[in-house]
């Protein structure tokens, strides 16, 4: 009987910690449809996180609390986290004189941004990483660069930066050959324990520049990326909370350390990122269009700065949210590690090419 009881009492912790990561459930704060769409007052939100307020971006509301900086204005996308930027799948609103926010935006993208959790069921062990185009899709071309050259020549030094960190690696392509984008996440969903960085260089006005990162759009939102409105394009995927946890140790880095201007980490319904069953992301690191980033980014040093701040990502994804497993470098004596588990201002014509 006391053994029963004892399973029950986990079972019952089980279901509230699932509750409160699920912090805007109707249950525990008050929701109202604002457009057909489920929001919370962000007062609620700042009164969960305990946080304060605090001097952040100009024009915008900012609260935090220990390391973190959340900034926010009305009727925008745009959700600063210590000024790093996401985009939100539906703006934020005003009722009665209170901000209020998206639910979803709060299961899928705050909650786990701010508080990334350990999920030991869960394990990283091979990084299948895919670069871009190939063969006879050369995606963005400009300046007699090729994007699918790039793509390619990152990829390949992550490839060596991972693999001396002890991480096993797939290559969706290693050559200059063209694969569809069906085969690529084949590739991937065949692959266990595993994540999927698919990198890729960016196309638009000749004056944009910077880099961005994206996710699949949560289940139910939209996209202005879709290219239809069909149920199954609004599916998402049970990797929501993995796939903005790997985009934001990958792209905070990558900002960091190469400076570039942070264009955010936005969600979409690229071809690439619907189908797939492992967190996933899509790296855009620069702009081909752009004549002064376009040098930039064909230098090796610059990329060889993208390709180890990917590995650095790589590396912090898995020691916060992945359960530890052995894995042994090459060369290396065997220890263990732990492991595992938008849109404003996007260029349209980098997804009219397929990703």
């Amino acid at each position: 009987m006391r053994k029963a009881a004892a399973r029950m009492m986990i079972l019952l912790l089980a279901l509230v910690l699932s509750l409160v990561g699920v912090v805007c459930a109707q249950g525990v704060w008050k929701v109202s449809e604002i457009g057909g769409v489920d929001y919370v007052k962000l007062s609620d939100v700042w009164r969960f996180y305990r946080f304060n307020p605090k001097a952040g971006r100009p024009g915008c509301v900012s609260y935090g609390s220990g390391k973190h900086v959340v900034s926010v204005k009305a009727g925008q996308h745009d959700f600063y986290v210590n000024n790093f930027r996401y985009v939100l799948s539906h703006p934020v609103r005003e009722l009665d004189g209170n901000l209020m926010i998206s639910s979803v935006d709060m299961r899928k993208l705050v909650d786990p941004v701010l508080r990334p959790r350990f999920a030991p069921e869960n394990k990283l062990r091979t990084v299948v990483i895919d670069p871009g185009h190939g063969g006879h899709d050369a995606g963005a071309v400009s300046g007699g660069v090729q994007e699918k050259d790039l793509n390619l020549a990152v990829a390949r030094k992550l490839k060596r930066l991972l693999e001396n960190k002890g991480f096993k690696v797939v290559m969706t392509r290693d050559a200059d050959y063209f694969l569809s984008l069906q085969e690529r996440v084949d590739i991937a969903n065949r692959v266990p324990d595993s994540v999927f960085i698919s990198i890729h260089h960016n196309s638009g006005r000749s004056g944009a520049m910077g880099i961005e990162t994206f996710t699949l759009a949560p289940q139910g939102t939209t996209s202005p990326f879709a290219r239809s409105r069909r149920n199954a394009d609004l599916a998402g995927n049970a990797q929501d909370s993995e796939n903005i946890a790997l985009a934001t140790a990958v792209h905070s880095r990558a900002i960091r350390s190469s400076g570039a201007i942070d264009r955010g980490i936005q969600r979409a319904r690229l071809s690439v990122l619907c189908t797939i069953r492992r967190p996933a992301i899509l790296f855009e690191g620069g702009f081909v269009s752009n004549p002064g980033e376009r040098s930039k980014i064909a230098s090796s040093s610059y990329q060889n700065i993208l390709a180890y701040s990917i590995c650095q990502g790589v590396e912090a994804y898995n020691n916060t949210v992945c359960k530890p497993a052995r894995r042994v470098a090459s060369g290396t004596k065997g220890r263990n590690l732990r492991t595992r588990g938008n849109n404003a201002g996007a260029s349209v014509s980098s997804y009219s090419r397929g990703k």
